[in-house]
């Protein structure tokens, strides 16, 4: 399903309500082919006339434009701060999503829509249960979206996904309307947020989502642990992304291809010592009963932990933090007093000696939230003892504490990819907001973005990389059945309890997404989305017509002119603020942006009127200017009558100008232009002078040569003694 056109009417009742100041009626035109215009058939404000315009052969997209044939249309919002362009997403977005929950009602504006199947039909939607609507120029089926009407069929086969990399309050308004409006929650935990239509992996919504997937039952976490919570919580879905085995391959070829995309060549992994973590426990429960059982605990392992070989330290440091976690979250469940005196372990060295110690504590609590995660550290024990002899291959002692060094080359071993997808998998099941194992690959900040964006859109599938029943892998031929047994991945709306549907169709919104990346990367953040999203949203094990998504939209918003310069002008839209504060949408199709060179983009994409270079070098330039113009008048002026001492003054300037700025500039005409205006003008101040001054200046300079000359003959003449 595509989406070609929407109409935002934002004056109800001839009030624009908060938030959306200076917009009107807005409209969005993203159809590669044709130009929708809506009209008043009447005074009557429910009365719309929507016409259609062919496009000129010239300013059409081709399919197939963007490299992909799955690829519809790549659309960029552009225009300068203010004029609403997250503004006008978050509309859209909030639209579209009030279609699939048949919320229309609860939108503080008025919508109308064009969409489009695979097959060509056209489907005009459109939120005003009273208003009628002509379409002289194109056949449509029109559905009023009244309360309790049921999504079409063709809505429930669509994902909309929105990205954005920023923070900012707009963002958190959003995400909070988003999961007011839902049904189930628009960041919802588990399946609810995979299996909505909106998938929404904006900066803010992760940030919630990673309070929410690693609940601690607390509502009184500091700042500091909050976000330690969200990117250690990034660094575990990145991780178990790089180990994707699909994922891996699509990385690698983009790479041979010339892409910029982020393919590690090492991860590290650490723990952090548990000693200290009991250390921490201790002073939580000061005051309850299990004071005396962890700090017996901790003085014993103290011990154990100076005698113990390598295998059975590592395998301990990993199972007692397991541990750990589990009576922390006991005790956040039902208190410390609950849970009794803790037992001490009897030894290190064997699985059921940690075990024994949780289940002392799940015996006593039937509550499932407890017993649910009693089974995932116990998995998580075992899986670890279990593969102990594969596990200690990669984990070296360093400084009082385990590193672990993954190699990710392009070739990986089968046994060892399995093995991390596991251990990664269980280590995010028995954290909580504990976490007590961190990812790192050394990656920049630009780098980190593409793999947060490549991430984000590779959890929206389905399919898993490793069969969950499974908890070793200790053959190759294990791990390969493991492969081979991976499921379909696929992409699934969610519109009640039993109704849900894979996806053919998605519509990806990203607003401002190449912010922090270097100019090079700008310029091919396009190419590198257009080449990476079919490949992401397609069946490997399953290929063919039908396979994957058939329909990929994307809305961006950028003030990128490496990237503008990617777009033919169909696909751009221009927003301008005009006088009144009205915010206006255009389609300028005289500036031609694909292809185009950066001034061009700069100035007229996106409306520099003030020039093109920085605001302080305009401003310096503009200075050094005036004084010229100053100094020298247009021709028909008369010589000014200047006193030798404001001569002086000017001569001075006019120097300072050369050394302070316009040395600065590059090799150009420029810079040529401004020191032969420079010299231009001093040479007018030397004819302004009189003879009198003139005949002065050569005496002054006649004596700073002398002087010059008698400090050079006097430092030759002591390097002449010195010898």
């Amino acid at each position: 399903m595509r989406l070609l056109y929407l109409y935002l009417d934002f004056t109800q009742n001839g009030k624009t309500p908060d938030g959306y100041r200076g917009h009107k009626q807005c409209e969005l035109n993203f159809s590669t082919e044709y130009i929708y215009t809506m009209e008043r058939a009447s005074a009557i404000k429910t009365r719309f006339c929507l016409k259609r315009t062919a496009r000129k052969e010239n300013d059409r997209v081709e399919r197939g434009f963007w490299g992909d044939e799955r690829i519809y249309n790549i659309s960029a919002i552009v225009g300068e701060n203010g004029t609403g362009k997250t503004t006008l997403m978050h509309a859209a977005i909030r639209a579209l999503t009030a279609l699939y929950f048949r919320i229309p009602q609860s939108l503080p504006f008025h919508f109308i829509c064009l969409m489009q199947d695979s097959g060509g039909k056209i489907y005009l939607i459109y939120s005003q249960r009273e208003a009628k609507i002509n379409t002289p120029d194109f056949e449509c089926s029109q559905i009023s979206y009244s309360t309790g009407i049921v999504s079409p069929y063709f809505l429930r086969k669509t994902k909309l996904i929105t990205f954005s990399n920023t923070m900012s309050m707009s963002d958190l308004e959003q995400c909070r309307i988003l999961h007011e409006d839902s049904e189930d929650g628009g960041i919802g935990v588990g399946g609810t947020l995979y299996s909505n239509p909106l998938y929404d992996c904006s900066l803010v919504a992760n940030m919630m989502l990673a309070q929410e997937v690693s609940n601690t039952n607390s509502n009184k976490r500091p700042l500091e642990d909050q976000l330690y919570t969200y990117f250690t919580f990034e660094s575990y879905q990145q991780a178990r992304y790089l180990f994707d085995r699909n994922q891996r391959n699509i990385l690698l070829q983009m790479r041979k291809d010339g892409y910029p995309v982020p393919f590690p060549r090492e991860l590290t992994l650490g723990i952090h010592p548990v000693v200290e973590r009991l250390k921490k426990v201790e002073e939580e429960i000061a005051e309850g009963s299990l004071t005396d059982g962890f700090f017996g605990w901790y003085c014993q392992y103290s011990i154990f932990s100076e005698q113990a070989n390598d295998t059975y330290l590592l395998l301990a440091e990993l199972s007692l933090n397991c541990v750990v976690n589990f009576l922390r979250m006991a005790s956040r469940l039902f208190g410390h007093d609950s849970i009794g005196l803790v037992s001490l372990p009897e030894a290190f060295t064997e699985p059921q000696d940690y075990i024994r110690t949780m289940d002392f504590v799940a015996a006593n609590q039937s509550d499932w939230r407890l017993q649910t995660y009693y089974t995932s550290c116990r998995t998580y024990i075992e899986f670890l003892w279990n593969n102990a002899e594969h596990i200690q291959k990669y984990w070296t002692y360093y400084k009082n504490n385990y590193v672990c060094h993954i190699p990710l080359g392009e070739q990986l071993d089968p046994i060892l990819q399995e093995l991390m997808i596991r251990f990664v998998d269980l280590n995010r099941a028995i954290s909580g907001s504990d976490y007590f194992v961190t990812y790192h690959w050394g990656f920049s900040s630009g780098e980190n973005i593409l793999l947060r964006i490549f991430t984000k859109l590779r959890y929206l599938l389905s399919g898993t990389c490793y069969d969950e029943e499974s908890a070793e892998f200790i053959t190759a031929e294990s791990a390969q059945n493991a492969m081979l047994a991976e499921r379909k991945d696929h992409i699934q709306n969610s519109l009640g309890m039993e109704e849900t549907w894979d996806c053919d169709s998605v519509i990806l919104f990203l607003d401002e997404a190449d912010l922090s990346l270097h100019p090079e990367w700008q310029r091919m953040f396009v190419a590198t989305l257009a080449e990476f999203l079919p490949r992401l949203y397609q069946n490997p094990y399953y290929p063919g017509a039908d396979s994957g998504c058939q329909d990929i939209q994307i809305i961006l918003t950028t003030h990128s002119p490496l990237m503008l310069g990617d777009f033919p002008s169909a696909s751009v839209l221009y927003l301008k603020k005009g006088k009144d504060g009205c915010i206006t949408v255009e389609s300028n199709s005289a500036l031609q942006p694909f292809g185009q060179n950066l001034y061009t983009l700069l100035k007229d994409g996106f409306y520099l009127q003030n020039g093109t270079i920085g605001a302080l070098a305009q401003k310096k330039i503009k200075r050094v200017l005036e004084d010229i113009q100053k100094i020298k008048p247009p021709a028909h002026d008369l010589p000014m009558d200047y006193t030798e001492q404001e001569l002086d003054k000017w001569e001075y300037r006019l120097e300072m100008h050369r050394q302070k700025t316009v040395r600065y500039l590059p090799e150009g005409i420029m810079r040529s232009k401004l020191e032969e205006e420079i010299a231009a003008a001093l040479a007018m101040i030397h004819q302004r002078r009189t003879p009198e001054q003139k005949e002065q200046i050569k005496q002054e300079l006649r004596e700073d040569i002398a002087r010059l000359q008698r400090q050079l003959d006097m430092l030759e003449h002591e390097g002449e003694t010195s010898r």
